[in-house]
């Protein structure tokens, strides 16, 4: 009996690895070719050449496979793997030589739980480092752009002309520069200002800075010490420069964002956006485990009614229902409405209990 399970769950692994590995190559076509399209004006206006344009799209394909293709490619060959037995009636031979669907469908879940861990570990090594060198390849080899911010002891520091600015925190969604510092430089590099702010805000076209100190300095070594409330900044530049130099969850592993979140905090700002990302780096593997729960019933429910279309447009079907709940809930968790964590685990909690109940309502 034991060398008759084994033998089914190499049949059930090789044919699944086949029908994964090709959802897996059709949906990283798809989704390279919707970029290209987004991405082509900005191609032509700044006349890249052929292999800017083709490193750019290489080293984008780590994140999308492990942020976007990955459970959805599970899905859908669970779909088509499941519903090919069941429509040549090999699930019936199965169930006759023994086999209950539990253990028919085994391999599909330790598959699942081998590719979220690979999954967590890309995320975790491989996408900060190819998002860095995305970003960099567009801001300063296809745009020209010369790399002035950079981050370091999780601060941005960021070089405009006789300026230097010392930001924590960038809030690309209220606009405001959070911990702000700003050291204001004559031609010869000498410190003649340095203005300290609890926040700086782009609002009207200006920018205002808010409970603070500006500190001139004179020649002769005298600082004349000028606190206050709301005052105009010049910072020369607008808010669509300083809004890039912002640091995003996806260049820092898991690790990294803890300590920024933890600094972040430590300093009394506001770190809840960054939390629900750091909680979606730890449900976002999990879904490729989910996708098969949910793929597995779904399947053999719809298996006589339809063959490779159904299975696509379910797998699309779920994937969108889901995308739109997960999208709803994390806008949740980062407005306040919800605490970071439910807003990443609700959604992922959901669909596996909708899964888990659906599979033991299925006739073993």
């Amino acid at each position: 009996m034991f060398d008759l399970y084994r033998t089914l769950h190499r049949y059930v692994i090789r044919e699944f690895l086949k029908i994964f590995g090709l959802s897996l190559s059709g949906l990283i076509l798809i989704y390279v070719v919707v970029l290209f399209f987004q991405k082509m004006n900005l191609f032509s206006q700044y006349h890249a050449p052929f292999y800017l344009i083709f490193v750019y799209f290489l080293y984008k394909i780590p994140e999308v496979i492990f942020q976007w293709t990955l459970p959805y490619a599970m899905l859908l060959a669970t779909l088509l793997t499941l519903s090919t037995f069941s429509r040549n009636s090999e699930i019936t031979a199965m169930k006759a030589g023994g086999a209950s669907l539990y253990r028919i469908t085994f391999p599909l879940f330790i598959i699942a739980l081998i590719i979220s861990f690979f999954s967590f570990l890309g995320n975790e090594y491989l996408v900060p480092v190819t998002y860095q060198k995305t970003r960099y390849l567009l801001d300063v080899q296809v745009r020209k752009e010369q790399p002035a911010s950079f981050f370091k002891n999780f601060k941005i520091w960021y070089r405009s002309d006789h300026r230097i600015l010392n930001i924590r925190l960038l809030d690309s969604h209220k606009k405001v520069l959070n911990g702000f510092t700003l050291y204001q430089f004559d031609d010869n590099f000498q410190c003649t200002k340095r203005v300290d702010a609890r926040e700086v805000q782009w609002a009207e076209g200006r920018w205002w800075s808010y409970d603070g100190t500006v500190r001139d300095f004179g020649e002769n070594g005298a600082t004349q010490v000028t606190p206050f409330e709301k005052i105009e900044l010049n910072l020369g530049e607008d808010w669509d420069s300083l809004r890039r130099i912002g640091r995003n969850s996806e260049e820092m592993s898991y690790g990294e964002l803890w300590t920024y979140i933890q600094k972040i905090q430590a300093s009394g700002y506001d770190a809840t956006r960054y939390l629900v990302d750091l909680y979606s780096k730890l449900s976002t593997p999990l879904l490729n485990l989910i996708m098969v729960l949910i793929g597995i019933p779904f399947a053999l429910k719809t298996s006589r009614s339809g063959g490779v279309a159904l299975s696509i447009g379910s797998s699309v079907m779920i994937g969108f229902a889901y995308g739109v709940i997960f999208y709803i809930f994390v806008s949740f968790g980062k407005s306040g409405v919800l605490s970071p964590f439910l807003a990443c685990w609700i959604p992922t909690l959901l669909f596996g209990l909708a899964g888990g109940l659906t599979l033991m309502s299925i006739r073993q």
